[in-house]
């Protein structure tokens, strides 16, 4: 969302990313965003990704990071960081919390050796 150029105006929407859920992008992010050195979003998906088993049907979910354009208006990039496969994770449905060594921290709702969800850490 886009302030207004003028006290009481109307704010400016622009979609920065569409899930599809197809050729290994997410789809479901429940979760806000988080916000990174450089104006990098990143953030989880709770379902999709490259990664489809017996666990997960439709995949486990991802975690990915936006990169803004290098010019404004341009479009904004997606990137997978990671696919969960159930024995790691499946479905997180939370955000994700940036270390100031860069390391994404998160969980999952389900996944990992009990199938009860997993803390997990990403490391750049």
């Amino acid at each position: 969302m886009t302030p207004p150029t003028v006290n009481g105006g109307t704010w400016t929407e622009t979609i920065l990313h569409s899930f599809t859920g197809a050729n290994g992008d997410g789809f479901k992010p429940y979760a806000g965003v988080t916000l990174g050195p450089g104006g990098v979003l990143y953030g989880t998906t709770a379902a999709g990704g490259s990664i489809q088993n017996q666990s997960c049907g439709a995949g486990c979910g991802i975690v990915y990071e936006l990169v803004p354009p290098s010019s404004q208006g341009g479009i904004w990039t997606e990137v997978v960081l990671h696919n969960f496969d159930g024995a790691d994770g499946n479905e997180p449905y939370a955000g994700l919390t940036l270390a100031g060594d860069g390391t994404l921290y998160g969980t999952t709702w389900f996944g990992g050796t009990s199938n009860q969800g997993t803390v997990f850490s990403l490391v750049p």
